[in-house]
């Protein structure tokens, strides 16, 4: 039995939908009108890490994240620019992926050669076979698409997947390659579209949910507000291909948001850029630690 290759697919065909699966946090940045601090933390310390600082005291969760400060401030000027911030919480909203990707590629290299090779992906994903023709067709355009995909990622021509590649190979979404992106919005709109018709309508949208007009749980309620106010831009009734890559494909916004966000919060004498004394005077904002309260809801100024 193969082991299905397009995981963000499946989730959302069983569990409904979410957008940005690969967002800076799983929890929402504000709830019932109050600010969500654990989502700042998700976004500086990447959302496997978001919780790391929650036993530390306040004065070694102050040490730690001064070490850290001086990775965010790339240029050495000891300030943190917005530009600065915002690629570092870009590059932690990826963090987890990579980490996800190393243990990957540790389990499934064989040759130990710390990258992987169709043959090594293709064994380990869809097993071995002694008669491949025996392979059934579904399988076996499973098989080819995965095949397809593996040579667009392979950059260098090599016949395997570098570390970089490989995470490519896995979130397509995330390249800036339009070859892999529309590889991307191909897999969603396959595993979505029940009648074939490259189109996604609601029922679609909302996977294997069977309706219940009457009592529809807040998912469901909430998944359809979405769809029609935000996704289905010409009041279609259906998402097309640009309106599923405007849903499918991470948007910067979110992260250029939050370093926003963060600045506002911390910039004392509002001159647009973070000292260190800024950040770690207000290092719950960034981090948290045994002092700070995760369930009270912070009013902060939207």
């Amino acid at each position: 039995m193969h082991v299905p290759i397009f995981i963000l697919s499946f989730f959302i065909a069983v569990f409904g939908h979410e957008d940005h699966k690969h967002g800076i946090s799983e929890s929402e940045h504000y709830q019932k009108g109050g600010h969500n601090i654990n989502y700042d933390h998700d976004a500086f310390l990447g959302k496997s890490h978001g919780h790391d600082f929650d036993t530390l005291e306040p004065s070694e969760a102050k040490r730690r994240l001064k070490i850290m400060i001086k990775e965010v401030d790339k240029n050495g000027d000891g300030f943190v620019s917005l530009t600065e911030l915002h690629e570092w919480i870009e590059y932690q909203r990826k963090s987890f992926m990579r980490e996800s990707i190393d243990m990957i590629i540790d389990r499934d290299d064989d040759n130990k050669d710390k990258q992987i090779s169709w043959k090594e992906y293709k064994y380990a994903h869809y097993g071995k076979w002694d008669d491949e023709a025996s392979i059934d067709k579904k399988l076996r355009e499973k098989i080819n698409n995965a095949k397809h995909k593996f040579n667009v990622a392979d950059e260098d021509f090599d016949g395997k997947l570098n570390r970089e590649e490989y995470m490519m190979f896995r979130h397509p979404e995330e390249s800036t390659r339009v070859s892999l992106q529309e590889i991307a919005i191909d897999e969603i709109i396959d595993e979505m579209d029940v009648n074939k018709d490259r189109l996604v309508d609601l029922n679609e949208f909302l996977g294997q949910y069977v309706d219940d007009r009457t009592n529809p749980p807040d998912w469901v309620v909430e998944d359809r507000k979405h769809f029609a106010k935000t996704l289905d831009l010409d009041g279609s009734g259906k998402l097309d291909r640009n309106e599923m890559r405007n849903w499918v494909l991470p948007k910067l916004s979110e992260t250029k948001e939050e370093a926003n966000h963060l600045i506002k919060g911390a910039d004392d004498n509002n001159d647009n850029k973070l000292s260190y004394e800024e950040i770690l005077d207000h290092y719950n904002l960034f981090v948290g630690s045994t002092a700070t309260d995760h369930g009270k809801a912070l009013k902060f100024d939207l």
